[in-house]
């Protein structure tokens, strides 16, 4: 996820005793032993969990936890004290042959730094501090990172896109020829999806760049991601809002997805995200071989000038359909002040408002409720199948729905919530705001359905 959060405790009396007698500080290197088994590695802090247990953190980037008994023996590492000296790093210098990409971190970064005496994450973001996490980077392209928020991706506000393409605006003038966004995998896909309305017509590539695996753990894909991303800008001449991630479970290659059409589609595999209707851009190995799966793409021209169009109105809803829907649900979000919602219908975007029995009469109720929202606030439709694009000239209910005043929204549900909430933004007039919804402005509106089958 890119970012580091720890809620920190004390260890037990009994091992702090231990420790002092022992001089040993956490961030030290330990050696823990416990019955047959012998654990190496950095003194953790204790986080959320019992108290009389150790936290080792071990050379492969696991932790372990050792439970505290009268047998367990921990000692300092022989010659070994990582709090005490500090490893020598040479001042980073740009390279002027290469391209210069802008490193904008959303929320820790893969280079934040633990104190390990306090428990605090530290906010420091600089060249230094990438290259000595992920020192390939500079062999590839110059950096210039930039803290933007310390936060995770869920607790996002679309006032935290504007800010971003702002910040995008600014790199963009200072002769960046590349962007690379951190951020959370979580609302990653809302966020790609905003900044390709808010950034129109880019000279330059801006990805976002995640991680499903924390930093601590053998399995992390942070800096396979920003080395991908980093040699996909420095090889190739794209230019546009995408999605940087990797592309199968294995550390094989990454996936440049189109940033109006992706998904986080697992909770936890590196692969999450999915091109959804259309294929990815491209493949992208850590050597920079870059193998083009589209080519309907914008070419980068730094004489170009992006547009900013940094407009929201947070007054919008998501809803998803289901059996026993009640028609109240909408009049809640009316009474809200909301001026427009994105439903979730099934399948080619159906609702329930057919009355077939006692047990259906409701349904009427929530047909007449969407004929009078409609007059009001916009009522979209989006399907909450995952592939494929609603269709409402397919069957009757759905053609009572669309002359009541719902319209097709040909867009994931999350890119139809951002296009929403980006088209009420430019004007208080529902009619006009509903046909810049149905304009599409930067290819979030798709006619064409592709089979993803790029595996």
């Amino acid at each position: 996820m890119l970012f580091i959060k720890l809620i920190f405790m004390d260890y037990s009396d009994q091992i702090k005793a231990e420790l002092k007698k022992k001089h040993i500080k956490v961030g030290d290197h330990v050696v823990v032993k416990k019955d047959v088994h012998t654990f190496e590695g950095i003194l953790m802090p204790k986080s959320q969990g019992r108290t009389d247990s150790l936290i080792v953190k071990l050379a492969n980037g696991y932790n372990a936890g050792v439970d505290w008994t009268k047998d367990t023996k921990v000692n300092p590492a022989s010659g070994k004290k990582e709090t005490k000296k500090k490893a020598a790093l040479h001042k980073y210098k740009p390279d002027p042959s290469k391209k210069t990409v802008a490193i904008l971190s959303t929320g820790g970064t893969v280079a934040s730094k633990i104190d390990y005496k306090t428990g605090a994450v530290s906010a420091t973001f600089t060249a230094e501090d990438l290259v000595r996490a992920i020192p390939e980077l500079a062999n590839i392209v110059n950096i210039k990172p930039r803290l933007v928020f310390q936060m995770m991706s869920e607790d996002m506000e679309p006032y935290h896109w504007i800010t971003l393409a702002k910040k995008i605006e600014d790199e963009i003038a200072s002769g960046a020829d590349g962007i690379i966004i951190t951020h959370g995998t979580d609302t990653m896909h809302y966020t790609a999806a905003a900044l390709s309305l808010m950034v129109q017509h880019p000279p330059i590539p801006v990805l976002l760049v995640g991680s499903q695996r924390s930093t601590d753990r053998g399995s992390n894909d942070a800096a396979m991601n920003l080395i991908c991303a980093a040699q996909f800008i420095a090889k190739s001449d794209f230019a546009g809002v995408a999605i940087c991630m990797h592309g199968s479970t294995e550390d094989s290659f990454c996936h440049i997805h189109d940033g109006l059409h992706a998904r986080k589609m697992h909770t936890t595999r590196r692969d999450t995200f999915r091109s959804i209707d259309v294929l990815p851009y491209a493949k992208v190995e850590q050597d920079g071989t870059i193998n083009w799966l589209r080519t309907d793409y914008k070419r980068s021209d730094k004489k170009r000038k992006a547009h900013i169009v940094d407009r929201f109105d947070n007054k919008i809803a998501l809803i998803k359909m289901h059996p026993g829907f009640n028609h109240k649900i909408l009049e809640f979000y009316e009474g809200q002040g909301i001026r427009g919602i994105i439903i979730e219908g099934t399948g080619l975007g159906h609702a329930p408002i057919n009355v077939t029995d006692d047990y259906t009469k409701h349904h009427e109720l929530l047909l007449s409720t969407i004929q009078r929202l409609s007059r009001t606030m916009i009522i979209a439709m989006t399907s909450q199948c995952v592939y494929g694009k609603v269709n409402m000239n397919v069957y009757a209910p759905q053609r009572i729905m669309r002359e009541s005043g719902v319209v097709e929204a040909r867009m994931t549900p999350e890119t139809a919530l951002v296009k929403l909430g980006w088209s009420l933004g430019h004007t208080k007039n529902i009619e006009d705001a509903k046909k810049l919804f149905l304009t599409n402005v930067a290819g979030e509106i798709l006619d064409r359905v592709e089979i993803p089958a790029y595996e």
